[in-house]
Formats: C-alpha cells, sequence, structure tokens
C-alpha cells in the first residue's frame, strides 16, 4: 500500500508540474463590424451570411452586425470614421465612398481591396460597373459592387382604377393625375411622392439636357438656365396645394403610405417591393417628359450599391474583405439579389438559376429592366457628395417656400462650386 501510495504521489506531482509548463498562447479573434440601415428580409439575410461565414473561420475573425438609424447615418459614420470609432465595413455607393478619398494616401480612410483581394474583380462583372469602381481620384480599388437597382414607379393599381386615371408615361401626366386623385378623394389620398428627392431632380436634369457639371467640374450647370426653374415651380404648386407630398407621413419611406392606402403611386427604389402590402401592387419604368418643347433624352439613375471597407490595420482590413469576397461569391449575391429585388452585376450570379427565378415575374425588375439599358451614374467627383446634398436643399427650401427659387438656385450653385473647390 505504501508503495502504491508513493506511486499515485509521484504521478500527481508530474502532472503538477507539467500543468505548470507554458501554455499554446490563445488565438486573438479579429472583429469586424457592419453599420447597416436594413430591415426584416434583408436584415435576416446580410446577419445569416455573417453567422456561416463566422463559422468557417474557426475564431480567429468575427464579423459582427449592428443595426443603425437610417435617418442621419450617413453623416455618423462620417463623423465616427474620424473620430477613429467608426464600423469596419458599410454598404453604399460610389459616390460615398469617394467622400474619404483624400488628395494622400495618409489623408484616404478606404481601404484600396487591390492590396487583399483573391480573386480579379475587373473579370466578374461588366467594363462600366468595373469603370465605376475605380472612378475615383486616385484610381484605386474602393468600392465591390453587391446589386444594382434603381427608382421606378410605384402605384397602386386599385386607386388608379379607382379614380379613373392611367399609369403615366411622362412627368406632365405624373402632375395631372396626381391632382386628379387629390380632389377625387376629397384630400384623403395624395398623388404622388418620393424616397429620393435629389435622384428624381437628378433624372429631371439628365432627361431634358440640362447639364451637370461644366467641362473641368469647378461648378454645376444646372442651376442656370430658366428649365429647372421652371420644374421647381411645377413642384412647389403640388406640394403646395396637397396633391404631393415632400416626406413620407408614418415612417421612413413612402411604403408605409402607400400601404396605408394615404398615398398612390412614388417614386422609389425597386428594392422596395418587398416592403410593399396592399392590394393592387403594380410598377413601371420612370416618366420622362416633363412639358413639350424642353426637349428630352433617356436615362435614368442606376444604383449601384457595394461594399466599402474603412482602414485600420492590416490584419482586421485583411479579415473585412475577406468577408467582402465571401458576401459576393455567387450563392451569396445571388440569396442577396433575391433579397433586394435587385440585379446583380456578377456573371457568376447571372447564370445562377435560383437568381434567374428571382428576376423572371418581379414586376419591379420588369420595370427597372425597361430602362437599364439607357441607366446611368455620375462621375465619383470629390465634392459630389454634397452636391446631392445642395440639389436636395434647393428643392425642399423652394417647396416650402421658405427661399425663393431664384435665390435657391444662386444658393445651390454656390454651395456646389464650394464642395468642388475643397
Amino acid at each position: 500500500m505504501k508503495k502504491l501510495l508513493v506511486l499515485l504521489l509521484t504521478v500527481l506531482m508530474i502532472l503538477g508540474f507539467a500543468g505548470c509548463g507554458p501554455k499554446e498562447p490563445e488565438k486573438e479573434t479579429l472583429t469586424v463590424v457592419i453599420w447597416h440601415t436594413y430591415t426584416d428580409d434583408q436584415k435576416v439575410t446580410l446577419e445569416r451570411i455573417a453567422s456561416e461565414f463566422n463559422a468557417l473561420q474557426d475564431g480567429e475573425i468575427e464579423v459582427v452586425v449592428q443595426a443603425q438609424e437610417y435617418s442621419g447615418f450617413t453623416n455618423k459614420v462620417y463623423e465616427s470614421v474620424a473620430n477613429g470609432v467608426g464600423p469596419d465595413i458599410i454598404f453604399n455607393y460610389a459616390s460615398t465612398a469617394a467622400t474619404y478619398v483624400g488628395p494622400t494616401e495618409e489623408e484616404t480612410k478606404v481601404v484600396d481591396f487591390d492590396k487583399y483581394l483573391s480573386q480579379d474583380f475587373s473579370k466578374l462583372v461588366a467594363p462600366g460597373i468595373y469603370a465605376e469602381m475605380t472612378d475615383f481620384a486616385d484610381g484605386k480599388l474602393h468600392v465591390l459592387p453587391m446589386v444594382t437597382t434603381g427608382p421606378i414607379y410605384i402605384y397602386n393599381e386599385k386607386l388608379f382604377e379607382q379614380y379613373g386615371v392611367k399609369p403615366p408615361k411622362t412627368w406632365k401626366e405624373v402632375f395631372v393625375l396626381s391632382k386628379t386623385i387629390w380632389e377625387k378623394s376629397n384630400h384623403t389620398v395624395v398623388g404622388f411622392a418620393v424616397d429620393s428627392l435629389t435622384d428624381l431632380f437628378t433624372t429631371i436634369i439628365m432627361q431634358h439636357g440640362l447639364g451637370y457639371y461644366n467641362e473641368d467640374k469647378t461648378s454645376v450647370l444646372f442651376c442656370d438656365g430658366d428649365k429647372l426653374a421652371f420644374v421647381l415651380e411645377q413642384f412647389k404648386t403640388a406640394v403646395q396645394e396637397g396633391y404631393f407630398q415632400l416626406a413620407p407621413q408614418s415612417g421612413d419611406y413612402n411604403s408605409s403610405d402607400m400601404n396605408a392606402l394615404t398615398l398612390a403611386s412614388y417614386v422609389g427604389s425597386s428594392a422596395g417591393l418587398p416592403y410593399l402590402s396592399y392590394d393592387g401592387i403594380a410598377a413601371t419604368s420612370l416618366p420622362r417628359e416633363m412639358d413639350e418643347g424642353m426637349g428630352v433624352t433617356d436615362w435614368a439613375p442606376a444604383w449601384n450599391r457595394g461594399v466599402i471597407v474603412f482602414k485600420s490595420n492590416e490584419a482586421k482590413e485583411a479579415a473585412a474583405v475577406k468577408f467582402a469576397e465571401y458576401f459576393l461569391n455567387e450563392e451569396n449575391n445571388a440569396a442577396w439579389a433575391k433579397t433586394m429585388s435587385a440585379f446583380s452585376p456578377y456573371f457568376a450570379t447571372q447564370e445562377n438559376a435560383d437568381y434567374q427565378a428571382t428576376v423572371a415575374g418581379n414586376i419591379a425588375l420588369t420595370a427597372l429592366a425597361g430602362q437599364i439599358n439607357y441607366a446611368g451614374v455620375l462621375p465619383n467627383t470629390k465634392g459630389s457628395a454634397a452636391i446631392r446634398t445642395a440639389l436636395e436643399e434647393l428643392v425642399k427650401t423652394t417647396a416650402a417656400g421658405t427661399v425663393s427659387i431664384k435665390d435657391g438656385l444662386a444658393i445651390c450653385k454656390a454651395a456646389c462650386e464650394a464642395a468642388l473647390a475643397e
């Protein structure tokens, strides 16, 4: 028994000394934070893809998805990034990425994807899409496209039949039918609204050949002449008489008012279709002509929303780009396009059976397809985001009557020139 006791004590001492030896250092998990404003199915899909990615990383990378308020999101990101406390990834437009590209490499806050990508994205998408991905002052790759959407004209087919109006082909018809619905409904149903005032007026500007930038991009052209003033006057009248509304009455988007049957039509993203639930959902391509004699050109905005990664350190940047590539692979991109009711810019996804089934029979994508051949984007010039803000302010202030149209145009032009001069 004594020998057995000695043997047991010896074994315990050996095990004890072994336990005191140096331990394997634990792996440090790289946390990649995504900020987004998606809700419902889009939020669920994003969280699912992130969770599946995390499960494949053996604890080395963890993607954390954080929902943010839609209102003021862009400003919140900008301020947070400037203070070094912002997200690692957002999903936005190339024009947004352009605001983070500085005159020097040190002042640029967004990652050059080419430093970390495992594949050549120039071979995965059409040349026009890739051109926008690199259309920055430094010519580098600062955004990876996810999906292509765009504004379409969405309306309530039942209300249109009830009030005896037809889907419009021109902007002039939009004004006429909206006033008709407003009057026939005894001022209970607004005829028209728009989710993005900037994109509505950019469309009208481009369709009617008013020009956007001057040749050396030191100013804008649309504030000159009488054509935009004429459109602003028509818009102001419609808002003040009640048959156009400037902002949703409930929620952040006009889809909520459409569902409540207090709005008959609006221009909004094709990706908004999943948020509509009323009886009589219908959609068509954007109207064109504003008024006789103004001339018209085929043009509609193409919204190529993409992945933007902010600078941090090389390890975290590489991890963020690794997730971006996973998020954009054929299977996940097809799922995201379905959730967003959008077109995919990727050749591989376009051949995917699930994606093709999504496109077939989707009224929003059918409407978008009617204008996709002449859809365009504006240059990602530094200051372009500020110009969009100035244009929106012009429309809001003149429609509300707080600023005259003449003064509003002058204020807008000065703000645009200041943004381009920065």
